[in-house]
């Protein structure tokens, strides 16, 4: 959070915001969308399997876990996942960012 200049003590200086490096924000924005696409078509996988085969959920594959416990926990992994390729992306959005300013 930026600090307003009437309370920053000396030397301090405001933090960049998005306002500063619109492009940067959309271009983070766009890939947090499409991470969340891949995301939701996960889940919406496990709540069709939920509603519309049942039997299917309750079968157990591996290890005497079924299928709704085995789909949960990878959901919970693919949410951790996709947050680090999100800090990647966004990580590597910025230092193209930085990159292309210094040549202009």
């Amino acid at each position: 959070m930026p600090i307003p200049p009437e309370s920053a003590p000396s030397g301090a200086t405001a933090a960049p915001s998005d306002d500063d490096h619109p492009e940067l924000a959309a271009a983070n924005a766009q890939a947090g969308l499409w991470l969340f696409a891949v995301y939701l078509a996960f889940y919406a996988g496990f709540v069709g399997l939920s509603a519309f085969a049942p039997d299917l959920m309750a079968r157990s594959p591996f290890g005497g876990l079924n299928l709704a416990v085995l789909y949960g926990f990878f959901l919970i992994v693919a949410a951790l996942v996709l947050a680090l390729i999100y800090m990647a992306v966004c990580r590597r959005s910025a230092g193209r960012h930085r990159w292309e300013e210094r040549g202009r």
